[in-house]
């Protein structure tokens, strides 16, 4: 059995050798909690981790210049954060625990160590790095193209894809802390828009919302009001060089 949620998300694309394993899990080492609203970082300020999480929710934001928030990327537990500013000395995003947080913090340096010593791994790691490009891709087509319940729509399958490769792929009860606020400056609404389409998809029967819990009553439809594509099946891992012992 893996107790490491990381590399479980990892092994849904290739099979790990024990040495792999045994590597990443030098860096899940101590790990930190975060309480909800706390920030990892600043846009702007210095940032040279990366960060595994563990478990629970967080979220990658940026003010605009009327002083609006817009969040750009959800984290749950067995995903990176600070891939995306790894070009950077500082944060190109401010990053905030949603709800009560555990992350395993380490160097950037590190990271560069795993790949030197395992090749394969930087290729997987740079393959789930491009997943985050096109999911946002596809949210920016999303918001640009559809009216606001196919944005809320969207977010929502999105969510329920990278969350059930843990949870399982039949899973439709899924758990999201989030406030009419933060789904509002995810999809680029007002929350009083927010408010009144989740009624409307509760009422159609396609979603129940309840607290901190959201069910996926009718995804089929969620799907063509979205014109959801899936983009986490089928991953080319034809060119990835062998494993290292």
């Amino acid at each position: 059995m893996v107790d490491s949620c990381f590399v479980k998300r990892l092994l849904q694309h290739i099979d790990l050798t024990a040495s792999e394993i045994a590597d990443i899990a030098e860096l899940e080492r101590e790990p930190v909690t975060f309480a909800p609203g706390q920030k990892l970082w600043e846009e702007g300020h210095k940032a040279d981790y990366i960060c595994i999480v563990q478990d629970g929710w967080l979220m990658s934001e940026t003010l605009l210049e009327g002083g609006e928030r817009q969040i750009l990327r959800f984290y749950f537990s067995g995903e990176l954060i600070g891939t995306a500013s790894i070009a950077y000395d500082h944060a190109t995003t401010t990053v905030r625990a949603v709800d009560e947080a555990q992350l395993c913090m380490f160097p950037r340096a590190r990271l560069g160590e795993l790949f030197a010593r395992h090749p394969r791994l930087s290729t997987l790691f740079y393959s789930l790095g491009m997943l985050e490009v096109i999911d946002l891709n596809d949210r920016l087509r999303a918001m640009g193209r559809t009216d606001g319940k196919a944005r809320l729509a969207h977010l929502f399958l999105a969510i329920a894809e990278r969350l059930r490769v843990l949870t399982g792929p039949e899973s439709t009860k899924l758990h999201v802390p989030l406030t009419q606020n933060d789904l509002a400056d995810a999809v680029g609404l007002t929350a009083i828009h927010v408010n009144r389409l989740l009624k409307e998809m509760s009422s159609e029967g396609l979603i129940r919302r309840h607290r901190r819990e959201l069910e996926l009553l009718d995804e089929p439809a969620l799907r063509r009001i979205a014109q959801f594509r899936s983009r986490r099946q089928n991953i080319d891992l034809g060119w990835f060089p062998p494993a290292q012992n």
